[in-house]
């Protein structure tokens, strides 16, 4: 599994200590709660998805959909493309 580590840092210029919980908002936001190292302040980062996706994985598409098979296996779960 390929991951990068999304980049946190407090006002202070520290980084986290320990995440208390990671989730997501209605607005489609990821929402991370974690403890500065440096001056113990609790901290709540909130993001936009995409932007989120975009600074870890360079611009990278969050999903593709290469063949008319996976287009309709993701529509069988529900997922929606920009250009339907």
């Amino acid at each position: 599994m390929e991951y990068r580590r999304f980049p946190l840092s407090c006002e202070c210029g520290g980084g986290p200590k320990q995440i208390s919980g990671i989730g997501f908002s209605v607005n489609r936001e990821i929402v991370i709660h974690w403890r500065c190292a440096r001056c113990h302040k609790r901290v709540c980062t909130v993001r936009p998805l995409l932007e989120a996706w975009s600074e870890c994985f360079g611009g990278r598409p969050l999903l593709t959909a290469d063949t008319p098979d996976d287009r309709r296996f993701l529509h069988s779960i529900g997922v929606k493309f920009a250009d339907e």
